[in-house]
């Protein structure tokens, strides 16, 4: 579905792309303010032509990275960031210190995640970290322009599969903190410092596993081999004293405040 609907966009965009230029330069302070992030060109095209060609719109900028992103941020009025969570390279800020770093300077700009990642592990630590919407990747184009009306207008929206997707991962969630014993809180400072002894890789690894991403996205994200990013997860465990994903899902919260 995303597929077709990029095809024809990027065709219909050949012919206008001087014209989107233009109109970028122009932006009404009437309108909603929107800003792109994204590293895949067909994406930021496609999204670029639906923003353009709706009314109460104005699209600010497109960016392809964190890089470019920032001295947008700086020195642009902004009301809507829509913000894919996987950013190309492996030099790129890490998709939850992004979002944090960004609300920490922006508290009042309005985040709506637009990634290809569907997970509802991932949906509910970047809300907890202030992003308003979450959108995937799946969607209809007029579903995404409707949500960033609604985050514009100030409220929380989530996608219908990935709301029903959440409601059932937190009924799941609760079973498995449930099942869990909670442990003493020198143990939580004994887990702070076995953190300290992982090795940068086997750190974000592990990062990115807790916030809902699958092995062979996190291989992806980072240009290794889905082996080489499944040794380094298996590494961690061993150096955390743990055996399973269920015991280190106890520490997720702790470990992603760090």
């Amino acid at each position: 579905m995303m597929s077709e609907y990029v095809a024809v966009s990027f065709l219909t965009a050949i012919a206008g792309c001087g014209e989107i230029r233009e109109k970028m330069k122009i932006a009404s302070k009437s309108s909603i303010r929107v800003v792109v992030v994204d590293d895949h060109p067909l994406v930021r095209i496609a999204m670029s032509n639906s923003i353009q060609e709706h009314s109460s719109m104005t699209l600010v900028a497109m960016c392809k990275s964190s890089e470019e992103l920032l001295p947008v941020l700086a020195n642009e009025a902004i009301d809507v960031l829509v913000l894919d969570y996987i950013l190309g390279n492996s030099t790129e800020t890490d998709g939850l210190q992004l979002i944090k770093q960004i609300r920490a300077h922006y508290p009042k700009l309005r985040i709506l995640m637009y990634s290809a990642i569907e997970s509802p592990a991932l949906v509910q630590v970047v809300l907890k970290a202030g992003v308003k919407g979450y959108i995937g990747k799946s969607c209809e184009p007029e579903e995404l322009m409707d949500a960033v009306i609604k985050v514009a207008g100030g409220k929380r929206v989530l996608s219908r599969d990935l709301q029903y997707a959440l409601d059932k991962f937190s009924v799941n969630e609760k079973s498995m903190q449930e099942y869990v014993a909670p442990r003493e809180d020198n143990d939580k400072r004994d887990i702070d410092a076995l953190i300290r002894d992982l090795s940068p890789r086997e750190n974000e690894v592990v990062r990115c596993y807790l916030e809902g991403m699958s092995i062979q996205e996190i291989a992806i994200k980072f240009n290794r081999s889905r082996k080489t990013v499944s040794g380094q997860k298996q590494g961690a465990l061993r150096k955390l004293g743990l055996k399973s994903d269920l015991e280190l899902f106890r520490f997720r919260d702790f470990w992603l405040k760090n």
